[in-house]
């Protein structure tokens, strides 16, 4: 089975989106807050979007993960157990401080998406194991993430795109394309018009199928790229 894993996801939208787009894959989210409790008390939404996610989906929520440490919280003891792409949408320390400094701000960044990169690398099936990374405006460039990719972590970048762009581009393999079929939208799925237009700067496929783009830190609404690398080895 197509195995996919969500890092830092807020509210879960993205991971529940997913699953409502393509319910033929497993997909485990993850999140840093330390439990059910605490996620929903950050989140008034996701008391709603754990619930199908788990109760309707059947699928895991891990709480307590550290993007830079995947691996002690997310265990992938065979080959089968990996996954076959992990995603994270709009890395952030949280540090207030570190709006200050742009300077400080790209260098932290650039630090925590080496040690994802490397962390990531472990989780990934060793045959075409992607990982995906989700970023807005100049971030790609001012935090070195090609460098932090490819120069630390022997990443290749295979794929761009905008969010805008149907999730099956950079979701599957292109030999993998034809297997997974994309779900009808129900009525009770799509998020607010605004967020689907384009109107606010930037709109995603997703919000069809209901991702918070309010959830998402209202991130997406500034210039979004999507992208994904591929290990070399």
């Amino acid at each position: 089975m197509f195995r996919l894993l969500t890092v830092g996801d807020g509210d879960l939208s993205f991971s529940l989106a997913i699953k409502r787009a393509y319910p033929q894959i497993s997909v485990t989210a993850s999140t840093l807050v330390k439990s059910h409790s605490e996620l929903c008390q950050t989140y008034a939404s996701a008391i709603e979007t754990s619930k199908e996610f788990q109760e309707i989906w059947n699928e895991q929520i891990i709480y307590g993960v550290d993007a830079t440490k995947l691996e002690d919280s997310i265990h992938c003891n065979t080959e089968e157990t990996k996954f076959d792409i992990i995603c994270f949408n709009h890395p952030h320390l949280g540090d207030a401080t570190l709006l200050q400094s742009e300077q400080r701000h790209a260098e932290n960044h650039y630090a925590l998406l080496s040690h994802y990169f490397y962390s990531a690398k472990k989780l990934i099936k060793t045959n075409g194991g992607r990982i995906h990374l989700c970023l807005c405006g100049n971030q790609p460039k001012s935090w070195k993430i090609m460098a932090a990719a490819e120069t630390n972590n022997g990443l290749q970048c295979i794929k761009q795109d905008n969010t805008s762009v149907p999730i099956d581009k950079w979701l599957f393999k292109p030999e993998e394309e034809d297997r997974y079929d994309l779900a009808e939208v129900q009525s009770h799925y799509p998020t607010k018009r605004k967020y689907r237009n384009g109107s606010l700067g930037s709109k995603h496929f997703l919000a069809r199928f209901g991702i918070d783009i309010k959830g998402q830190r209202e991130i997406c609404l500034m210039g979004v790229l999507n992208i994904s690398m591929l290990s070399r080895v």
